[in-house]
């Protein structure tokens, strides 16, 4: 029996992906699995455990001298960590329990570089999940067109003040890094690139595995039903458009709106209706489309998730940088067709023309090509066949055998 521990931030939002992988192997053969994670859930679940008040305490207290030592404009490059304080975990009885661990989202005071070295030292197999680039740079989530990671992340452009410390960091990660029992997932080909090509990773094995996706909510429905359970005439075509954070750094919101605006040039209809979802306000929709808008606000569940995909008819990801975004694999496997820029991982679940349209990277002109494309072929989403939930979990169990005899 293989025990297999994950270690994750939350199981919130992007920390789902961590619980289905967790979910999956639970369901397998041969195999126990269990959750580590820093902030309780609102549910108790089989399998999850949580760190301690005192915990989440440090957490909090990492998070307010992070923003008072690392200055940057968040909003223009979203997410920089430098983790200074975190927990020990190396003596948990989770850990303790576990033969093989994956290691996922874990900044936000959660784990310091620190601890990662205790984990890696106890000498059971360690897997990096990248969730997104925080593992392969010197501290910023996602690194645009920055290719620093790969030399020294030297000169940060991200960071007012204290540049050294994303070189630093880098070069921490390596020393870190370089052990035997150490290796790293990317679930997007793109992010798998970067890895072989930084600095702190490139000595590590890397591998490409699509994240687990199986649930019973995203599936196709009944369009003209789930439209009138939204209040949404039937007869409109529905252009949708979700995110946690709608107007973050790189989820290009400015891109859809300016290709929703261009929209009417080429293709002649009114009879289309405009579906939002993700944190915001509807004020802040307000006068931005030719089109009127429907807004639903942040969703909480994955039941109302699959009734916002199955009223659209096609679903826009307009982001300048993203690793597997999980709202393209939700809308596919409810055959709902995606149009998304042609960057990141967003090639590896799109076939061009086929289940969806890739554009060319910030072409918002070639995005509302994709929107008419879509809605004009009458095109229907589907999941390639790499999204298999058995073929990825093949692949984790083959990542097993491969190296079985540990060593640090």
């Amino acid at each position: 029996m293989k025990r297999v521990l994950h270690i994750q931030f939350s199981m919130k939002s992007a920390g789902m992906a961590a619980w289905r992988l967790h979910e999956a192997f639970s369901a397998q053969e041969g195999f126990s699995s269990e959750v580590l994670s820093l902030h309780h859930d609102d549910t108790d679940r089989p399998g999850l455990f949580h760190l301690s008040k005192l915990a989440t305490y440090t957490a909090n207290l990492n998070n307010r001298l992070h923003k008072y030592m690392i200055k940057y404009d968040q909003r223009k490059y979203a997410l920089f960590s430098y983790p200074i304080l975190g927990t020990d975990i190396s003596n948990h009885e989770c850990v303790k329990r576990a033969d093989v661990i994956y290691v996922h989202w874990v900044q936000m005071g959660f784990m310091t570089l620190v601890g990662f070295e205790k984990l890696i030292k106890t000498g059971k197999k360690i897997i990096f999940f990248m969730h997104d680039m925080w593992y392969v740079t010197g501290g910023c989530h996602n690194s645009f067109d920055c290719n620093g990671y790969q030399v020294d992340c030297s000169n940060c452009p991200i960071l007012e003040t204290n540049k050294k410390i994303s070189s630093k960091q880098l070069t921490l990660k390596r020393e870190i890094f370089n052990h035997k029992n150490v290796s790293f997932i990317s679930p997007s080909r793109w992010l798998m690139d970067c890895a072989k090509k930084s600095i702190s990773t490139k000595n590590s094995p890397v591998y490409y595995i699509p994240n687990y996706f199986k649930s019973k909510h995203f599936v196709p429905q009944n369009k003209v039903q789930t439209k009138v359970k939204l209040g949404i005439d039937p007869d409109l075509k529905v252009i949708a458009f979700g995110a946690v954070t709608l107007f973050s750094a790189f989820k290009g919101f400015e891109y859809l709106e300016k290709a929703l605006n261009y929209l009417p040039t080429i293709l002649e209809s009114e009879d289309i209706q405009i579906l939002i979802f993700g944190s915001g306000t509807e004020d802040e929709m307000k006068d931005r489309f030719p089109y009127k808008f429907k807004f639903l606000g942040y969703l909480n569940s994955e039941e109302q998730l699959a009734i916002a995909y199955g009223a659209s008819d096609v679903f826009v990801i307009p982001s300048v940088a993203d690793n597997q975004p999980t709202m393209v694999v939700e809308s596919l496997a409810c055959g709902i067709p995606v149009v998304g820029f042609e960057t990141g991982g967003i090639p590896d679940m799109i076939q061009h023309k086929s289940n969806g349209y890739l554009a060319q990277s910030k072409d918002y002109i070639d995005l509302a090509e994709g929107i008419k494309y879509c809605l004009q072929q009458n095109l229907i989403g589907y999941q390639l066949e790499c999204f298999d939930p058995k073929y990825v979990m093949d692949l984790h169990t083959e990542l097993f055998n491969e190296n079985d005899a540990i060593g640090v």
